[in-house]
């Protein structure tokens, strides 16, 4: 038997505040500089936030 207090029973088991995450898609260094043209980035998720209670399920479908 395992001791418990109401904190934990509340708390999250996971919390997460502004995700972020970005993927830089650009051409190689070198066809960029042949072609003059800048990095680029796509912004998967920007200031995402969850939590996960104990016992739940969290799924994230993409593509």
């Amino acid at each position: 038997m395992t001791f418990e207090t109401a904190a934990a029973r509340t708390a999250p088991l996971v919390e997460v505040r502004d995700l972020a995450k970005v993927f830089d898609v650009s051409a190689p260094w070198l066809n960029r500089v042949i072609e003059r043209k800048p990095r680029q980035f796509v912004h998967a998720v920007d200031g995402v936030s969850f939590s996960i209670e104990r016992g739940k399920t969290l799924a994230l479908v993409g593509e």
